[in-house]
């Protein structure tokens, strides 16, 4: 209850942030030399969590092997579908396995699990085993539909010091999922996420939380890096895609018997999926530099620097925490704010990156990687992919107040005057003041 109730509140962070347009202002110092780090930092802070999951059995090489075949070289292969054309039987030939390498990895390796627990191959009590006690009880024990509702575990309390704790992850899970929101739409060839759409995404992480704890499960919303790699992997960007999960997921919420089964799928694997994730994760960041001149010592000494604080500022305050390491503040609660603070890998990471990136100079910010300032995205504003589908889209631009609002879309009145074509596929309109 103490859990929901300090989720509750600092949730609350992510919402007014989102509102009131605060972050829109954090993405105009936010590039990649500033995401860049913060991705690799996320990759070696993981490795730990891979090697664990993975020592657990061998198991972990089989879907290891099975989704680098199907990423490697399946990905372009055309499997025969049978479908309907026009009123007529027809065979579709589909790359199943570009599209679906982890589905594809995760259900071989699943089976093969099955199998070494069917013949006794692998012995009482193995990580790969699928009938370990654990996982049976929740089998046994979840109904086949559940649905909840605020309140069902009691009503929701505050522990000061836990507070503190769940709104310094709120702020850093902000700062994180800025950083995601560019680094998703550099892996979808999509142009850098506007303001008013990084606000309306970081409002809806923070909506996410509010009614993730007023109903129970006790965890925040918030993005995942490891989605980019899958993203790049899949190839497949469509919100709509995003849309059929989230039902989906909703539906195995509901029928909890279902979601049960899930609670099987052993520990190896799940190390093994993470361990391929970061893989995509650690590729992307690199592509990710693209963007940057590293022929310029500067953006190589940012980007070497912020890489080595945030390992190593890290790993002290890990071994000597923030009451033994230095002098105390006197109020344990902010001792735990601190010791969080520093001990969190990309947080300290990016910081020093967007830091040093904004005050060292010697770079134009075409050579830090970002746009020119008064640059427009040209295009229809009802096409653009960070609108709203044109009907409500249309609804919106007719209501005077939208323009006041931080986290709606809305079209940039400019000079088309002066017009750069630096891409043979896009053109960018400067915007005159």
């Amino acid at each position: 209850m103490q859990i929901q109730g300090c989720l509750i509140i600092s949730a609350l962070i992510p919402i007014i942030i989102g509102m009131t347009g605060l972050v829109g202002v954090l993405t105009k110092f936010i590039g990649p030399m500033t995401v860049s780090p913060l991705m690799l930092l996320l990759v070696i802070s993981s490795v730990d969590l891979c090697v664990e999951r993975i020592a657990k059995h061998w198991v972990a090489v089989v879907q290891a092997i099975t989704l680098f075949a199907t990423i490697m070289y399946l990905a372009e292969v055309r499997v025969p579908v049978p479908g309907i054309r026009n009123g007529r039987f027809y065979w579709y030939r589909v790359p199943l396995f570009g599209q679906y390498p982890y589905l594809i990895a995760i259900l071989t390796s699943w089976a093969f699990c099955l199998f070494l627990t069917v013949t006794g191959l692998a012995e009482p009590g193995s990580e790969a085993r699928l009938d370990k006690e654990a996982s049976m009880n929740v089998l046994r024990n979840a109904p086949w539909f559940k649905a909840p509702y605020p309140g069902q575990f009691g009503s929701p309390k505050i522990h000061v010091g836990l507070l503190m704790g769940f709104i310094l992850s709120a702020l850093t899970s902000v700062f994180e999922s800025v950083g995601d929101y560019h680094a998703a739409a550099r892996v979808s060839q999509e142009r850098s996420p506007p303001s008013h759409a990084v606000n309306r995404g970081i409002l809806a992480e923070g909506l996410g939380s509010f009614i993730s704890g007023w109903l129970g499960p006790g965890v925040g919303m918030t993005t995942h890096t490891e989605n980019i790699g899958v993203i790049g992997v899949t190839r497949v960007a469509s919100r709509w895609t995003m849309v059929c999960a989230g039902v989906l997921l909703i539906a195995l919420g509901l029928f909890t018997k279902i979601g049960a089964i899930l609670s099987t799928i052993p520990d190896p694997l799940v190390g093994g999926v993470l361990a391929s994730s970061m893989a995509m994760v650690s590729g992307v960041a690199i592509a990710n530099l693209q963007q940057v001149d590293l022929t310029l010592t500067r953006n190589m000494a940012i980007l070497g620097f912020s890489l080595m604080v945030g390992m190593i500022i890290p790993g002290y305050f890990r071994d000597h925490p923030v009451h033994t390491a230095c002098s105390t503040t006197g109020v344990d609660e902010i001792d735990q704010l601190l010791h969080v603070l520093l001990t969190l890998p990309m947080f300290i990471g990016a910081l020093t990156a967007c830091i040093l990136d904004n005050t060292v100079g010697g770079a134009t910010r075409t050579q830090r990687g970002l746009p020119e300032r008064g640059v427009m995205h040209d295009g229809d504003h009802h096409d653009d992919v960070y609108s709203y589908p044109k009907p409500i889209q249309k609804l919106i631009d007719r209501l005077a107040c939208s323009r006041f609002i931080p986290f709606l879309p809305k079209e940039k009145k400019g000079s088309r005057s002066r017009v750069r074509m630096e891409d043979p596929a896009v053109t960018s309109i400067s915007i005159e003041h």
